[in-house]
């Protein structure tokens, strides 16, 4: 004959995961826990060396300006920077040629995204490349819609000579605020699409707009023409 605590037991069992369950679906799964923010090494690979200025990335007297509009919290934006961005940084941000320029655009149903905020204000310390691409790297823990305080401070903690207390004051500053929007209004003035990040490429030849995701191939093109 069964023992009458066996379904008491049982029953206490299940409240307590009834419980467990209600209270992760209340926190979520991530918690205050530092997340290890990794991939620090390949971006000072990467960057480190190469004269930055605000969102700029490259020689300032560069003729070629490759702006580049993209969404730190676009769930497909991390590939595109990592498959296609970064191969056009290895091969001329330490040349002459060409200058790089960040413009956070919201691809998304937010107008602008906290992390444009977060990564404009590193730009002040002209560490935005060095933020936006730890960020990109480390996307896949800050799942769209859900980027928190505590995961921006990881990703700022993890670049190198980096001023926290002052990046937490710009991020709120008129100034980060005003390069912010008129991103926006650029974006705007070109008419580019919120299907996946575009490219501008300026130069003394003219300037071509490459919308929804173009290649390095097709990059790589725009610059030989308009340089």
């Amino acid at each position: 004959m069964s023992s009458p605590w066996v379904p008491r037991v049982l029953l206490g069992v299940g409240i307590v995961g009834l419980i467990a369950g209600i209270v992760s679906l209340s926190v979520g799964t991530g918690g205050p826990e530092n997340i290890k923010i990794s991939g620090g090494q390949e971006v000072q690979q990467l960057i480190a060396g190469v004269q930055q200025d605000g969102a700029s990335l490259g020689s300032p007297d560069a003729p070629v300006t490759l702006n580049v509009f993209t969404d730190l919290q676009c769930s497909t934006c991390d590939t595109y920077q990592l498959d296609t961005v970064e191969p056009l940084i290895e091969k001329y941000a330490r040349g002459d040629q060409v200058r790089f320029e960040l413009h956070n655009y919201s691809l998304g149903e937010a107008e602008v995204t906290q992390s444009a905020y977060a990564a404009t204000a590193a730009g002040a310390q002209d560490r935005e490349w060095q933020f936006a691409e730890l960020f990109f790297r480390n996307q896949d823990e800050a799942p769209r819609g859900s980027v928190t305080e505590e995961f921006l401070d990881d990703v700022a903690n993890s670049v190198p000579d980096f001023d926290l207390d002052a990046w937490h004051t710009a991020m709120g500053s008129e100034a980060v605020k005003a390069v912010v929007d008129n991103d926006q209004k650029l974006a705007a003035q070109y008419g580019l699409r919120v299907a996946a990040p575009s490219v501008i490429v300026d130069g003394p030849g003219g300037t071509k707009v490459l919308q929804d995701g173009p290649s390095t191939q097709q990059v790589e093109v725009a610059i030989a023409e308009v340089g």
